[in-house]
């Protein structure tokens, strides 16, 4: 479908939404949430029993990172391969899953391609992200399909103040990287809008191990939001997003197993939105939610001999009421029950070498319970059944707790649950005809997961240490050879443990430490590709009490990785890495900064995905004026 019938598609979507009940914005119930959006009910971080990593905008703003895949490295128990340079397929792997078995949301929207099920992270940068939100373990039950291993929520800034705001930045680098990004934003009491957008491009550098082709890209990031207060019971909020990028690649030599330089090159553009309008009653016990959202990806994949174009479309909409209530005669406890239905339509099409245009729904029907018990127990259970007009059905549960143990800095929480993955319309209705025979008796991939973590504050909260031990089985995977695919038999596994440290000893330093250990293999035994088994991240930054001057520094530190010899059908072990970043953000006055930093400054050499060269020592330097 081509963006100007999605266009019409958005607003015949926005005014049926007009005709839903009030409901309330998941943004707008309390000041301080955990994946706020897509949910059923939102979390304040000390009542979450689930594992989660929040990453703020001041810790984004400061590490100056270009992508949000480059983010993402620092979170425990993610695995982030890149295919090349910026602009190259990026594929998240959450506890050693697949990338189509996490499910990523902007501003609560569905970004991932209906074709292959997944989110390409290449074509995501950084620009005008206000944090990041990782939830990790079984989430179907709470989000649907896809969100079998964790959910990935990426929250755009909003306006901060009253009145008129922005900012504008401008950045230079090696490789001919130039940069520049704006945004605005207006506030008042009762309504917010914002919006950013940024240009960015980059000669690039050869992918291949040989040659001397630079490989390069160009993105464009956009996207704005509003929020609206009708009346103190009645809330309208909205947001819209276009992204796309531009990148070139190297083909893969199947004779060799690597990469080598061609003219192949990749374009995606993507539009994605959502509208949602809210109400609550008076006492505020009541409440009601809707929201519509809708999203398109064009793919086109241009290569020696050949060009595929691909286009895929989904539209989700979701009804929520529910009810609080007390019952301080036992336990002093408060509760929260909420109830649901969601329906999500999806649309795939090629449009060279066409295939015919595939459609699916799916209808789902939702319950959550959350309780607080003595102000230190918190409870959380999801029931969820999905209805699949193409395959099988699936139901899903969660069940997850935490105890904030009174007067002891210790927090436990444990989670146990299940998910599903649907089969992508790739694996049920095939690629380019010829390349493998499709299946469309599929059933959806199926899970069982759960952790346990003890998190330990010491001195006043300064140190803050969290251990978690997770496992997880799979089932029913779906995997592929050169004539066709099929649910695996046999039970794939996955558990290890993931460590994290947070330090703010001394005024103005801080520190953050991550570990993971994960052990993944399929049910033959064999570890799984593109997992390292053992990985860890440190982060530092220290801002001078005499001067406005920051100074930061990150290390990701990589052990050997499994990944897949398609020359001779072996594997191979690619070595272990560590990259170190550092930079300085030099603080003018209150709306002027400058801002270096160098990435892999030690000019490692290292592949993160077998055959394809990665990036050496580049140097960055740039401004941001706010007012």
């Amino acid at each position: 479908m081509r963006f100007s019938n999605f266009t019409s598609s958005i607003a015949l979507l926005t005014a049926t939404l007009a005709l839903a009940l009030p409901v309330n914005a998941q943004e707008t119930i309390l000041p301080k949430l955990v994946i706020n959006a897509g949910g059923l009910t939102p979390f304040e971080e000390n009542e979450i029993g689930r594992s989660y990593t929040v990453i703020d905008g001041d810790q984004i703003a400061v590490q100056g990172t270009a992508y949000v895949a480059d983010v993402l490295r620092q979170v425990p128990g993610l695995a982030v391969s890149r295919t090349g340079s910026p602009g190259g397929l990026t594929d998240v792997r959450v506890r050693g899953a697949e990338a189509n078995h996490v499910l990523v949301l902007i501003d609560g929207v569905p970004v991932s391609e209906t074709s292959t099920g997944g989110f390409d992270f290449g074509r995501l940068a950084v620009s005008n992200v206000e944090r990041i939100e990782v939830l990790r373990g079984p989430q179907s039950a709470f989000w649907g399909a896809n969100a079998m291993a964790g959910v990935i929520n990426i929250v755009t800034k909003s306006a901060d103040k009253d009145g008129v705001g922005g900012a504008l930045s401008t950045e230079f680098g090696t490789d001919g990287t130039k940069m520049v990004s704006g945004s605005l934003a207006y506030g008042q009491d009762n309504f917010d809008i914002s919006g950013g957008l940024t240009l960015r491009g980059t000669d690039g550098f050869n992918v291949s191990l040989q040659g001397t082709e630079l490989d390069g890209a160009s993105h464009i990031d956009g996207n704005a939001r509003f929020i609206a207060d009708i009346t103190p019971q009645l809330t309208v909020d909205g947001n819209v997003r276009f992204g796309r990028v531009r990148a070139d690649a190297d083909e893969q030599d199947f004779v060799t197993g690597l990469a080598v330089d061609s003219a192949d090159r990749t374009e995606i553009s993507e539009l994605s939105g959502a509208l949602g309008a809210g109400w609550v009653s008076d006492n505020t016990l009541w409440f009601q939610n809707a929201r519509v959202s809708a999203g398109t990806v064009e793919r086109r994949s241009v290569g020696t001999g050949y060009e595929v174009l691909t286009t895929g479309d989904r539209y989700k909409l979701s009804y929520q009421a529910g009810r609080h209530f007390n019952s301080p005669d036992f336990l002093d406890s408060e509760h929260t029950v909420t109830v649901g239905y969601d329906l999500v339509y999806e649309t795939f099409e090629q449009l060279i070498s066409p295939l015919e245009r595939r459609t699916r729904t799916a209808h789902s029907l939702v319950g959550e319970y959350r309780g607080t018990y003595l102000d230190q127990l918190y409870l959380t259970a999801a029931l969820r059944h999905d209805f699949n007009d193409n395959f099988a059905d699936a139901t899903t549960y969660s069940l997850s707790s935490a105890w904030q143990i009174p007067d002891s800095g210790t927090r436990l929480h444990a989670s146990l649950g299940t998910g599903s993955t649907n089969p992508t319309f790739y694996e049920q209705y095939g690629y380019v005809p010829g390349f493998f025979t499709p299946n469309p008796n599929l059933k959806p991939e199926t899970s069982f997961g759960w952790d346990f973590g003890v998190e330990q504050s010491v001195l006043d909260g300064l140190v803050v240490l969290d251990a978690t031990y997770f496992n997880q089985t799979l089932e029913n995977a779906i995997t592929g050879s050169a004539k066709t695919v099929k649910n695996n038999v046999g039970t794939s596994t996955r558990q290890g443990v993931e460590l994290s440290a947070n330090f703010n000893i001394i005024d103005g330093l801080k520190a953050w430490i991550t570990y993971t250990y994960l052990d993944a293999r399929t049910p033959a035994g064999i570890e799984e590709i593109r997992r390292p088994r053992h990985s860890a991240a440190i982060d530092i930054a220290y801002t001078f009490d005499t001067v406005p001057l920051t100074l930061h520094s990150e290390a990701v530190l990589v052990g050997e990785t499994i990944d897949d010899d398609f020359s001779t059908g072996t594997k191979v072990t690619l070595p272990a890495y560590t990259v170190v970043n550092a930079g300085l953000n030099y603080q003018i006055n209150d709306q002027v900064e400058v801002y270096g930093r160098v990435q892999n400054l030690f000019d490692t050499k290292y592949q993160e995905v077998y055959g394809y060269n990665t990036q050496g020592r580049t140097f960055y330097a740039g401004a941001k004026a706010s007012f």
